[in-house]
């Protein structure tokens, strides 16, 4: 109680003082002072904006120099780039010109260029996509069925129970594969035309081999069938099922238990997983199952399809033609839409540097 009331009399006599002291204040020199210092502030303020758009100013100029020093560099070496481009550009074209005379009359050039090629466009995929750390990539379903229709090809050209096998390893997965990965014929482009080779070249060798077996087997080491088992879920459906579940097992015992790639590295789930028709069917995030459910399902379906197109000539006709309608298809719109916004963004970029220098 004497606490409370020893603290009382300490604030009235505070109070009391502060009365007397009172008008004896400057109060007109507080508010002056309170006006310069507002002054500095505002001082202060400009001159930090002042700053900061200077430095904002240079850091402008700088990027434009860089950017024209860059667009001075590239012209150097636009003459180079642009021959490479043609002559991968030339070189794809007489290729697919080369394809389709294989396919249509010398269907002996088949076996020869798939056995040729095939391993030197894996390499040379694989070492490409090692620098981008996309190598994953090389361990899909694409490669490991490649490698079953070489190894068949060159070990067993002569028995009708494995083209069986093989014919719908090319026109099952490989050629499901196509529209999964969006496929497209680039021409000067090696990624795209590479990629593209994967998935329908086996189309075209198993169909030439199918269809023309005495010409396909003209300069082959060994006669390939000229009579073909009937189609049948055993050699048709269920020997290209069991692969698929063999590969599966490999891949997730080597990928996901063993090696474990970083987030940052780009895998075949990764990049499904990313694409915006995955995420609208099955969510943001499917797990992996739901990814081998989808392989299974997919492998079921289209290898029980291949005994149509094993069954007959023109509907696989039909069914090469739709496959290279598609990838055509979407080659036409990277030239049309991409090379025109790149023609778009080219213009701005000369409309703006003309109004800097005027």
């Amino acid at each position: 109680m004497m606490y409370y009331q020893e603290l009382y009399k300490f604030v009235d006599v505070m109070k009391s003082e502060f009365e007397k002291r009172k008008p004896q204040v400057d109060w007109e020199a507080i508010e002056r002072r309170k006006e310069k210092m507002r002054g500095y502030k505002d001082d202060l303020t400009a001159r930090s904006k002042m700053q900061i758009k200077e430095k904002i100013d240079a850091g402008k100029k700088k990027m434009d120099r860089m950017r024209r020093r860059t667009i001075h560099k590239l012209k150097k070496l636009e003459p180079e780039e642009n021959y490479r481009l043609k002559l991968t550009f030339t070189k794809s074209v007489m290729t697919l010109v080369l394809k389709t005379w294989a396919v249509c009359a010398g269907q002996w050039l088949l076996p020869w260029y798939y056995s040729i090629t095939c391993p030197a466009l894996i390499i040379w995929r694989v070492y490409s996509y090692w620098q981008h750390q996309w190598q994953y990539f090389c361990l899909d379903f694409c490669y490991f069925g490649n490698t079953i229709i070489a190894i068949i090809l060159w070990l067993f050209p002569g028995s009708p129970e494995m083209f069986a096998v093989q014919f719908s390893l090319a026109h099952g997965m490989l050629y499901l594969g196509a529209f999964s990965f969006y496929n497209s014929l680039v021409f000067h482009s090696v990624d795209k035309m590479t990629s593209t080779y994967i998935h329908t070249v086996p189309v075209l060798l198993t169909f030439g081999i199918r269809w023309f077996p005495l010409e396909a087997s003209r300069y082959w080491h060994s006669d390939f069938p000229t009579e073909f088992i009937p189609a049948c879920l055993k050699w048709n459906v269920w020997a290209p099922f069991a692969i698929l579940m063999a590969h599966t097992v490999f891949y997730y015992v080597l990928v996901y238990m063993i090696l474990k790639p970083e987030e940052h590295i780009v895998t075949s789930f990764r990049y499904l997983k990313g694409k915006a028709s995955t995420k609208a069917i099955f969510g943001p995030n499917p797990p992996y199952a739901v990814f081998v459910g989808m392989n299974i399902i997919l492998c079921l379906t289209f290898s029980t399809l291949t005994m149509i197109t094993y069954s007959s000539f023109y509907a696989n006709v039909f069914a090469i033609l739709l496959l290279f309608a598609f990838v055509t298809w979407n080659g036409a719109g990277y030239y049309v839409d991409i090379f025109r916004m790149s023609m778009v963004r080219r213009l701005e970029r000369e409309k703006s540097n003309a109004t800097k220098e005027d």
